[in-house]
């Protein structure tokens, strides 16, 4: 029952996140944030201090108080990237299968037309979804 307890007060301390993240965000960087009571806005980072961050959006400029944001999201480009080669190579994978598999099987029939087919569908829709996938990072969680 100890050691239970000992585990379930570890396992609070690391929900449990630092907004030293947030305060390290530089002027114009951009991010979402959103509130505990569910609006998200997205814009630039104007200035954090350690009690609200402010930024700069399209409807104007906002403040919003440490204790009512929820989560903080920077955007990362490289992470779109990332997501693109990683889908791009999931199809890549599928697209070696089928062509072993069933492609043989269609090239044994004569129907040599598919080979393109069967590598250019499958790399364009993953790589397409991991476009897809959000290119932000949460730096900054409530507990």
């Amino acid at each position: 029952m100890i050691r239970l307890l000992i585990l379930s007060l570890c396992a609070l301390s690391l929900m449990a996140q630092s907004w030293e993240p947030v305060r390290g965000l530089i002027p114009g960087a951009r991010v979402k944030v959103r509130e505990t009571n569910g609006p998200e806005h997205k814009g630039a980072v104007a200035a954090v201090t350690p009690d609200v961050i402010s930024l700069k959006t399209a409807k104007g400029d906002i403040s919003v108080d440490r204790a009512r944001v929820n989560r903080v999201q920077i955007h990362r480009s490289s992470r779109r990237v990332r997501n693109i080669a990683i889908g791009a190579a999931i199809g890549l994978g599928i697209a070696i299968t089928v062509d072993q598999t069933l492609g043989a099987l269609l090239r044994n029939e004569g129907h040599d037309s598919t080979r393109a087919i069967t590598y250019i569908a499958p790399i364009g829709i993953f790589g397409a979804i991991g476009a897809a996938m959000s290119p932000y990072k949460t730096i900054y969680r409530a507990p």
